[in-house]
């Protein structure tokens, strides 16, 4: 898992940021299934040269949302209720409607951090019953 998940250090988004959603996306993925073991904290923080409290901070965040399951003294491991990887044929579907989106953006003149931020705008009022 270590070499999957890269820290893009010019993009501007937060450390924790990218190294969060790069786990949730792995478990959506199916590369990370219930019960994997994860890196410790100081294995992973050096392996991408950020600082381990980082990481710790990454690791509590998912835990809160049900994704990993730690266990002090063991390890950290992909919770049973963190669900089940996104159907292959339905990933495929996102993947090709987000490559869409991306060109209009970027036709439009729009950065990756703009629109990123406007899918999250979207998300919450679709959560919130707005959308």
């Amino acid at each position: 898992m270590r070499s999957t998940i890269q820290i893009d250090r010019r993009s501007g988004v937060p450390f924790y940021v990218q190294l969060g959603e790069q786990i949730r996306l792995l478990i959506h993925q199916g590369v990370l299934r219930t019960g994997d073991p994860l890196p410790t904290v100081r294995g992973l923080a050096v392996d991408l040269g950020i600082n381990a409290n980082t990481v710790a901070r990454v690791y509590r965040d998912l835990q809160v949302a049900g994704l990993l399951r730690l266990e002090r003294g063991i390890g950290t491991f992909v919770a049973d209720t963190a669900g089940g990887p996104i159907q292959r044929r339905d990933f495929q579907q996102l993947e090709k409607r987000i490559l869409q989106l991306i060109q209009l953006a970027k036709q439009s003149g729009m950065q990756a951090t703009e629109l990123a931020q406007f899918i999250e705008t979207r998300w919450k009022e679709a959560d919130d019953g707005k959308g």
